[in-house]
């Protein structure tokens, strides 16, 4: 449980970069905007192409972070639940075994139970009965 928590932690750290990271490619996408409503002279064009470049980095950083966000949680989420899963399974097999292990002394105490050794029909071998 700690580690899903401080996974869980880890991935919340990795969510606010995400937003900020969000955050600034908004400021650089106004920034576009503004200079694109100014006179589109040669030194704005560079600009434009400058910032249109930045954008598309941010963009695709932006686009990587968020898949391994959801990478991350989903391996988390499927560990967690896993090892739920496990601990409930174990937990199952272990009463199990203690009502098995309880009902065959139980039998065995029991006076003619079936595994006793008795004879065939024709009174030749020994066989031992079992009940199915």
């Amino acid at each position: 449980m700690p580690e899903f928590q401080e996974r869980l932690s880890y991935l919340d750290k990795r969510y606010d970069h995400l937003r900020k990271m969000t955050h600034s490619l908004r400021k650089k996408v106004n920034e576009l905007e503004d200079i694109m409503r100014m006179d589109n002279d040669e030194e704005n064009m560079e600009t434009i192409k400058k910032l249109l470049e930045e954008i598309k980095k941010e963009k695709q950083l932006m686009r990587d972070e968020a898949h391994i966000i959801k990478g991350e949680l989903s391996k988390t989420m499927y560990n967690e639940d896993l090892r739920r899963r496990l601990a409930g399974e174990w937990k199952k097999i272990d009463a199990d075994r203690k009502s098995s292990a309880a009902e065959s002394e139980a039998s065995s105490s029991m006076i003619g139970d079936d595994d006793t050794p008795s004879t065939s029909s024709d009174g030749h071998k020994p066989y031992r009965e079992t009940s199915m």
